[in-house]
């Protein structure tokens, strides 16, 4: 769960032979809220001091805090909270909220910093473009909300290029990962996810072009065998595009798709496991 700290000062009470201040830390638990940062005066389609949460389908029913004093309850689709002012503010969702729909629209630009993610998701077995094009967005949150039922990130984190590391959330369900991480420019490395159980990784971090660090051993179990232009345009060092490779062999699939450019090219290893696949039918490009 994520913390914030804040810094109380009571004025008046005696320190030794003067007055001063006494400084109380107060550690607010996020738990199972929900909790973003806006800022309301990015471009997007609500006015300057406004922040419309985007939602679709059936599943909700939430209640919101605001920063700066707001309480909104009972909502069962998406609203717009108009704050005093233009600026930047925290909102707190708590009840089923199962999923953003930014789609590549809205108010994108104007989600800056999702810092808990709470029971969000839960219920939600797809997450297609749910973060699409927030472009401004960076993650802090320490906790991994509830992806666990999801079996759908096509596009999830599209262009989502101010992230600069990603959370260790529960994909075990995915089978689409086409465009997931896509144009996630600012990613440096990657975090080992359960991707086993999907079918399609095309384009999944294309144009990830800092990504240059990535797990061994992530596609072991995988069934999948379309990787097309999975890796195109990132950054991968020598130890990472070999891991890729030797994980790809050892998972055991045949007739495949895999795409690399940008980066290292393979040392003697990768080569070894690059031939071992296209001995088993698989057509594959790397830098």
């Amino acid at each position: 769960m994520a913390n914030e700290i804040y810094k109380v000062t009571w004025w008046g009470s005696p320190i030794k032979d003067g007055w001063g201040g006494i400084y109380y830390e107060y550690t607010d638990t996020f738990g199972d809220r929900l909790v973003f940062s806006v800022k309301t005066d990015n471009a997007g389609t609500s006015a300057s001091n406004q922040f419309t949460i985007p939602t679709t389908g059936t599943g909700y029913s939430y209640d919101i805090e605001t920063s700066d004093g707001q309480t909104i309850t009972g909502l069962t689709s998406g609203t717009t909270i108009t704050f005093p002012s233009a600026g930047t503010y925290d909102v707190f969702i708590t009840g089923a909220f199962p999923r953003f729909y930014f789609n590549n629209g809205g108010d994108k630009l104007k989600l800056i910093e999702l810092k808990n993610f709470g029971t969000y998701a839960q219920g939600s077995t797809s997450q297609s473009t749910a973060f699409q094009g927030c472009s401004n967005l960076v993650i802090s949150a320490t906790d991994t909300g509830y992806f666990g039922s999801v079996t759908d990130f096509y596009a999830t984190w599209f262009n989502c290029s101010s992230l600069t590391s990603f959370p260790l959330i529960d994909t075990s369900s995915g089978n689409s990962f086409s465009n997931a991480w896509f144009g996630c420019s600012s990613l440096t490395t990657f975090p080992l996810l359960d991707t086993s159980s999907g079918n399609s990784f095309s384009n999944a971090w294309r144009g990830c072009s800092s990504l240059t660090t990535f797990p061994a051993n992530a596609f072991d179990t995988n069934i999948a065998s379309n990787y097309t232009s999975a890796f195109t345009a990132t950054n991968l060092s020598t130890q990472s595009i070999d891991d890729i490779l030797v994980s790809l062999d050892v998972c055991g699939v045949s007739n495949g798709t895999f795409t690399q450019s940008g980066g290292s090219t393979p040392s003697a290893t990768g080569l070894a496991a690059k031939t071992n696949l296209i001995n088993k039918g698989w057509t594959v490009t790397t830098t």
